[in-house]
């Protein structure tokens, strides 16, 4: 008999949702256990957000399987999302547990890493969550937007505000009791006469509770003279908007301080050195010896000039800059997507939308729901102006139905993006082919950019081995999946692939990571 131990979470915007319950998770791990023969050694049980894995739970059962890994089998939560919404973290943890001999994996999303594909399959149940939650952020950031756009500063008050509601309830500052100060921090500063700290320690002793730093941020914040500044987003510049707040100071004291504190603060600007095109891995490149990152440069010999990715002394590393770029160009290929990889990633996503419907369906029972509770609004309605209702509980009852509704429409909006969201992954799929062209095509500055998002934590390149600490998981895995489809073309493409097959095969093995070799005296070894 197998020892497990279970793990269930919910998140506080969770609770509500039907399937989401801890209790609910709790039930089905352990009839799955019960069912298949597993000794339930402990429960964890999380009322957190899974977007990292600093959760207080989630910590505890870590401490735990690896002080006592030698009597855990396996680690099970109902579904991957429960497990984490962050994708590279979760491989981490992933590999952890895997080193402890503890194999995770979810009931209801059963799968078997030692399989290839299965590893794809596992990379689309931890990114479809991050995916859902980047596009809530990017709602809310929208909406903050909005209302910067209107006056409206929705962040959080800075001092001498607090966050108040306007007529229709909406948020706007209001000056509190520190809004004196901070008016008198700025006659003080238009004067000139005052440095920032004979300022600060002025206003300390009269009560203003800060720090140094944040005074200066004072001194140089728009809101205090009404205006509200608006980041440039994409094709929008940058611009200030008339708030709808009541200023502290006048726009003409502000101008005059901003003039005050430029003019003790200009400072002659300072040239940045350009990167050199030739070397577009410097700094990427670790030292095999004392792993700090390379430099790079050439130099004139017999026959013409050499260049090289070198540390210095005592070090004395030197490689050639050829061996690194043919190798990095043909790593690039290797994580291309040919057309197979895409249509097997775009289908592995296609059904877990699927899947999606399938678990919160908006049926015929949804819109009798909404339209029944309408035909209540209605109702109380007519019996307050009949004059069977007073104006408290009909307010009452008002704003009630009007909130059930907005959830219910809320919810079915919220299906209605998974198109925007599916579209997103085959976009972003879609760029992903021909990276090696992409690359060779980019300028110096692209070059880095890419090279940042596949190492984010720099390689090493020794004897004509690249070591990896941390190439990016999913293009690793894509570049496994690559070599796996090359070496099946007698494969017949043109039927539909069945995934529900491959992924509900029995046996749980940890997942074994590809090695990318390559011709032209060039190989990989990778370790994540």
């Amino acid at each position: 008999m197998k020892n497990v131990i279970l793990y269930v979470r919910v998140s506080t915007d969770e609770q509500a949702d039907k399937g989401f319950s801890l209790r609910d998770q709790e039930e089905k791990l352990l009839r799955h256990c019960s069912d298949n023969n597993l000794n339930v050694l402990e429960i964890y049980r999380e009322d957190y957000s899974a977007k990292t894995f600093n959760r207080p739970e989630m910590k505890k059962l870590i401490a735990h399987c690896k002080k006592e890994h030698k009597t855990i089998d396996q680690l099970l939560f109902i579904k991957w999302d429960r497990f984490s919404r962050n994708t590279s973290e979760s491989y981490n943890k992933i590999n952890l547990f895997n080193s402890l001999g503890i194999t995770p994996n979810a009931i209801t999303q059963p799968l078997d890493l030692s399989i290839p594909e299965q590893g794809l399959m596992l990379a689309v149940y931890l990114s479809v969550p991050e995916v859902e939650n980047l596009r809530r952020s990017q709602n809310v950031r929208a909406g903050m937007r909005r209302a910067f756009k209107e006056g409206r500063y929705v962040g959080s008050p800075p001092k001498g505000y607090d966050m108040g509601r306007d007529a229709s309830k909406r948020p706007v500052l209001t000056p509190n009791e520190d809004a004196p100060l901070i008016q008198e921090a700025f006659e003080l500063a238009a004067t000139g006469i005052y440095n920032q700290k004979e300022m600060f320690q002025k206003l300390k002793n009269k009560g203003l509770r800060s720090s140094s730093s944040a005074f200066s941020r004072i001194l140089r914040n728009v809101l205090y003279c009404g205006l509200v500044y608006l980041k440039a987003h994409k094709d929008e510049r940058e611009r200030y908007i008339e708030g709808i707040h009541q200023p502290l100071v006048t726009k003409k004291t502000f101008d005059t301080v901003q003039s005050v504190l430029d003019g003790r603060n200009k400072q002659k600007g300072k040239s940045h050195k350009k990167v050199n095109p030739n070397f577009p891995l410097r700094g990427f490149v670790m030292c095999p010896k004392c792993d700090k990152p390379l430099s790079a440069s050439s130099s004139k010999g017999r026959n013409g000039y050499y260049s090289y990715y070198h540390c210095f002394s005592p070090c004395d590393v030197r490689i050639k800059k050829e061996d690194v770029h043919i190798w990095f160009e043909e790593f690039l290929k290797s994580i291309s997507l040919d057309e197979n990889s895409y249509t097997l990633l775009t289908e592995l996503i296609k059904e877990e939308f699927k899947k999606i419907d399938r678990e919160s369906p908006i049926g015929p029972k949804h819109y009798a729901k909404i339209k029944h509770l309408e035909s209540k609004l209605e109702k109380i309605q007519d019996l307050f102006i009949e004059g069977d209702f007073s104006k408290e509980d009909y307010n009452k009852a008002k704003k009630r139905f009007k909130n059930l509704i907005e959830e219910l429409k809320e919810k079915e909006a919220q299906l209605a993006k998974k198109q925007e969201v599916f579209k997103l992954y085959k976009d972003g799929l879609k760029s992903m082919e021909n990276f090696n062209k992409q690359y060779i095509d980019s300028d110096i500055e692209q070059k880095r950019l890419l090279i940042g998002s596949i190492f984010p934590e720099k390689f090493q390149f020794d004897n004509k081995k690249v070591r990896t600490d941390d190439i990016n998981p999913i293009l690793l895995k894509i570049a496994s999946i690559n070599k796996g489809l090359k070496g099946n073309k007698k494969r017949d493409k043109s039927k539909k692939i069945d995934l529900s097959q491959s992924v509900l095969k029995a046996g749980i093995e940890p997942a074994r990571l590809a090695t990318l070799d390559f011709e032209s005296n060039v190989s990989t070894n990778s370790t994540t």
